[in-house]
């Protein structure tokens, strides 16, 4: 069974391809370009150069130019797009080069140029100038690292990020402002449908408020991370503009186009269960929940599916993202594992085998994109003498399943639409 839910995985994958994701952008871009045929692209995200890519292959005939930011070490050259890589999930040097150059290029964009931008997960971190520059590189490493461990969700995270950035919060359509037209393509890796988190929104109108921002920072105790002269200009709301639904702005033509997301993952490890004779349910009622009270909610629900259907093969296909908090000094994991070594200590025993991943392929500071755990995960700990409880309580989760055999490793995928996990009760 944890082969078969591996295969599902794989399949999911396959079917977030960027060529098919892609296809209907590559044709949006078409349309707004036209007759004009020059377009500048600013990529930025786990998606970036394979986005920016299929644009390329898609129309040969359109004068590019642009710059894609991709997380390093990925150096690949995409001519005749400039490349800059960039830092995740902490901001380094090659991600504020790369906020200061998108910046740059944007307010140069000719009135006759479509701006594309190509918008994916990870973009936060990878594309970054603080407000005014009035932040070092230490300090917006430092904001990042605590909003990260906080335990706030991924929207709440990305209110502040966008506030405190120069690039975010459609401040960099807003430098565009000059071009023809402003398309954007999202690969989303959040759950808000506007598109507005994706990589904190650096082309997407805001919805959120200085007194959110000031909020968050309040409840989650942030404000002493906060940049000095950074947490003044907020504190007296004397931030530069964003870019609102109520801005006007001088493009007629402003296109948001979501080509993938979650919920595109999930349905396709549902179809793939299906096919291979499971009766299953989709529960999205967790996103953004503690680890462990979306295993023990989920597991609940399964078994009420398997009482719901005796005799056949149940799952629950899931998705987004789940809050780990973590301690003064976290081991080797990320959340996916966490969750999954969670439901082996509540799943001992019984025929119920649950599957945690990234789509990205990066789960936390692992190399591991997630894990498969069941029934008899905690016996082989126990056999090997590994402290299950441990691993938990530390976020050390990547060594112990490594040494199981457990995790799932599938390097960076170039795609990135939040996390799946499928639970499935095979007795």
């Amino acid at each position: 069974m944890k082969d078969l839910l591996r295969q599902v995985f794989t399949a999911t994958l396959r079917d977030l391809d960027l060529g098919r994701l892609m296809a209907r952008g590559v044709d949006t871009v078409r349309t707004e370009v036209g007759t004009h045929g020059r377009a500048l692209v600013i990529a930025f995200g786990k998606a970036a150069l394979g986005m920016a890519r299929e644009l390329l292959h898609g129309l040969p005939d359109v004068r590019w130019r642009g710059l894609v930011v991709t997380p390093a070490p990925d150096t690949a050259s995409l001519p005749p797009f400039e490349g800059i890589a960039a830092g995740h999930p902490l901001p380094d040097a090659g991600s504020l080069r790369a906020g200061q150059r998108a910046l740059e290029i944007a307010r140069e964009v000719a009135p006759d140029e479509v701006v594309v931008f190509l918008a994916s997960g990870g973009g936060s971190a990878l594309l970054e100038w603080p407000v005014d520059g009035m932040a070092t590189l230490d300090e917006v490493r430092g904001l990042y690292r605590a909003l990260v461990a906080c335990g706030a969700d991924i929207v709440a995270i990305n209110t502040v990020r966008k506030h405190l950035s120069a690039v975010k919060a459609g401040r960099l359509a807003l430098a565009a402002a000059n071009a023809h037209a402003l398309v954007t393509l999202m690969l989303s890796d959040v759950p808000d449908r506007t598109g507005a988190a994706v990589a904190s929104g650096p082309s997407v109108p805001d919805h959120t408020t200085t007194a959110d921002c000031r909020r968050i920072l309040d409840d989650f105790g942030l404000w002493p991370h906060v940049p000095a002269r950074l947490a003044e200009r907020l504190r007296r709301d004397e931030l530069p503009p964003r870019f609102t639904p109520a801005t006007p702005l001088r493009p007629v033509v402003q296109v948001f186009e979501e080509i993938g997301s979650n919920a595109t993952a999930c349905a396709s490890a549902a179809r793939a269960l299906r096919s291979r004779g499971f009766q299953v349910v989709q529960d999205l009622a967790t996103d953004d929940w503690p680890c462990e009270r979306a295993a023990h909610h989920l597991l609940q629900r399964l078994e009420r599916l398997r009482r719901r259907w005796p005799g056949h093969r149940v799952a629950i296909v899931t998705g987004g993202e789940l809050s780990v908090p973590l301690p003064a000094a976290p081991g080797t994991g990320g959340r996916n594992q966490q969750f999954a070594l969670a439901c082996a200590r509540l799943i001992r025993g019984r025929p119920i085998t649950v599957l945690s991943c990234g789509t990205d392929g990066v789960d936390g500071n692992s190399p591991a994109a997630g894990a498969v755990v069941d029934g008899h995960t905690m016996a082989r700990a126990r056999r090997a003498r590994l402290d299950v409880p441990d691993a938990l309580r530390r976020c050390d989760a990547f060594p112990l399943l490594a040494a199981l055999g457990d995790t799932i490793v599938t390097g960076p995928t170039g795609t990135n639409v939040r996390d799946l996990r499928v639970l499935v009760h095979h007795g």
